[in-house]
C-alpha cells in the first residue's frame, strides 16, 4: 500500500429537505447570508464573521453549538469556516472548515436552494475525510436532520413575515 494514501476514502454525500411554501428566492434571501447560519441550524448558538467581507470568497465565520461528538467532555463544538464560492444567481455557496474541535480533517460543503413543485429544497452536499467519532451513515443522518431543521426554520420565518404583512 502506498504510504501517502489515506486508508479510508473520502466521504461524499448530499441531503435534501423540502421547504413548503416559500419560493427559492424567498428562502435564499434568508439562507444566503453566510454569517447567519445560527438562525437556521437549530444546534448552533452563534455564527459570526471573523474576517473578510460577507458574501465574498475568503470570508471566515465562526460557528459554535452544543453538539460535539468527537469529544463529549467539551461543552461547545466550534469551527472556523471559509467561504470558497458564493453564487447568488445559482442560490448556493461553498465553504470549507479551516479549524475546528469537532473531529474534522478536510471538509467542504455546498448549501444550495433549488426549486420544488411545493416551494423549494435545501440541498447540502459535502466531501470530507472520515470524521472522528462518526460513521459515514451517522454523519449523513446528522446532516439530514440539520437540513430538515433549516427547512422548518425557513418555513416558519417566511410564514411569520407573510403574516405580519397581512396584519
Amino acid at each position: 500500500m502506498d504510504q501517502n494514501s489515506n486508508p479510508e476514502p473520502k466521504w461524499e454525500g448530499e441531503v435534501k429537505a423540502k421547504v413548503s411554501g416559500p419560493t427559492p428566492d424567498q428562502a435564499w434571501s434568508l439562507l444566503g447570508d453566510f454569517c447567519s447560519l445560527h438562525r437556521w441550524v437549530p444546534s448552533l448558538h452563534t455564527c459570526r464573521k471573523l474576517d473578510g467581507e460577507e458574501g465574498q470568497p475568503g470570508c471566515v465565520r465562526y460557528c459554535a453549538g452544543s453538539v460535539n461528538r468527537a469529544d463529549p467532555g467539551q461543552p461547545v463544538g466550534w469551527s472556523k469556516e471559509r467561504l470558497v464560492e458564493f453564487d447568488p444567481v445559482g442560490r448556493s455557496y461553498t465553504y470549507e472548515i479551516v479549524e475546528t474541535n469537532k473531529g474534522f480533517g478536510s471538509y467542504a460543503a455546498t448549501i444550495r436552494i433549488v426549486s420544488d413543485p411545493e416551494g423549494c429544497c435545501v440541498e447540502w452536499s459535502f466531501a470530507s475525510d472520515p470524521v472522528k467519532g462518526w460513521t459515514r451513515e451517522g454523519f449523513v443522518a446528522h446532516l439530514d436532520k440539520l437540513a430538515r431543521g433549516v427547512a422548518k426554520r425557513l418555513e416558519e420565518e417566511i410564514a411569520s413575515v407573510a403574516e405580519d404583512k397581512s396584519a
